[in-house]
């Protein structure tokens, strides 16, 4: 059995790692993103939505997705037509709190506490 300070090492050792695996991802994902952009400029200049290497092929898809340019009229559109199931529903955090702080309540929702460790360094002097 672990003891509490042998657990909290462990996990600040794990986080460490992570750090240096989420620097490492970036990086490949900056490098991913880079390379996704020549494809659209050369299969554009070329008229072509596919391609195909000696591992690699690609197709260019389309989706089409909402992009809402005016707020007021949309809210007002679901408002008006109930179809609140335009949206995705997920409450502000911040905007609860704040309304919790000074309201005190915010009909139809309620708090949960959600656990969350604080992981810091220990300074070794």
């Amino acid at each position: 059995m672990s003891t509490i300070g042998e657990l909290a090492d462990k996990l600040y050792e794990i986080r460490a790692r992570r750090v240096v695996a989420e620097a490492e991802v970036t990086k490949i994902q900056d490098e991913y993103v880079k390379v996704e952009l020549q494809i659209y400029d050369l299969a554009d200049a070329q008229k072509t939505s596919v391609g195909k290497g000696k591992t690699g092929s690609f197709s260019i898809g389309k989706a089409v997705v909402p992009q809402v340019k005016d707020w007021d009229k949309f809210l007002k559109f679901i408002y008006r037509h109930k179809y609140g199931h335009l949206l995705e529903r997920r409450p502000s955090v911040t905007a609860c709190r704040e309304l919790w702080d000074t309201k005190g309540a915010v009909p139809g929702v309620e708090k949960f506490e959600k656990r969350k460790i604080n992981l810091r360094g220990v300074d070794q002097a």
